[in-house]
């Protein structure tokens, strides 16, 4: 009767501590739309400019539900990047935050309150080009012959195109709008889909 007792307890505990995850569960990868993109797609001709400062944005949405986790930037120069996530038909700031890239071109991501995306819903990212106080490099991505290439999906983000305003203070960037054939910055962000 002891042993009963004490197989009924240990299978008790095991179940209790011993696994927390549904094993048929699909773990879904997280998604990084913009550097998929440059990584990825073949035609592009990256360049630089130097004007500013700009409020570089890209328009996207997620066509299912889940959150953006973490914010990156990935400019030709380090610097202090300021990075804002709005609603696109508010144009309300929903997070900001700023980034520090210590090595050029290079992709610096960091944690970012979550932020649940409503699938299908327009957002906007943002980077300004004014790092430290003082105007910097942006990139430009073209394809060869100036041809549209937005808007363009990477897993389950949609980036339908991009946006820009002549502006050192946060400012939504609707100076410039729907340009489809170039791609500013580079902001990009972490999406995890739920599962």
């Amino acid at each position: 009767m002891r042993t009963i007792l004490h197989v009924g307890v240990l299978i008790a505990l095991i179940s209790l501590f011993g696994c927390d995850q549904n094993p048929f569960r699909t773990v879904k990868p997280t998604e990084n739309p913009v550097t998929n993109f440059l990584d990825s797609e073949t035609g592009n001709t990256i360049s630089t400019r130097t004007t500013g400062p700009w409020e570089l944005g890209m328009v996207f949405s997620s066509s299912v539900n889940g959150k953006i986790t973490k914010i990156g930037s990935r400019m030709p120069e380090p610097g202090t990047y300021r990075i804002i996530i709005w609603d696109f038909d508010s144009k309300q700031a929903l997070r900001q935050k700023s980034i520090s890239q210590t090595a050029a071109d290079k992709l610096e991501m960091t944690d970012v309150e979550w932020l649940t995306l409503t699938p299908n819903k327009k957002y906007v990212i943002s980077i300004n080009s004014q790092g430290d106080g003082i105007n910097k490099k942006y990139a430009v991505v073209n394809k060869t012959g100036g041809v549209e290439f937005l808007p363009f999906a990477r897993g389950s983000i949609l980036v339908y195109n991009t946006c820009s305003r002549n502006t050192a203070t946060p400012a939504f960037p609707d100076g410039t709008q729907n340009v489809k054939n170039e791609l500013y910055g580079f902001v990009d962000f972490m999406f995890e889909a739920d599962n």
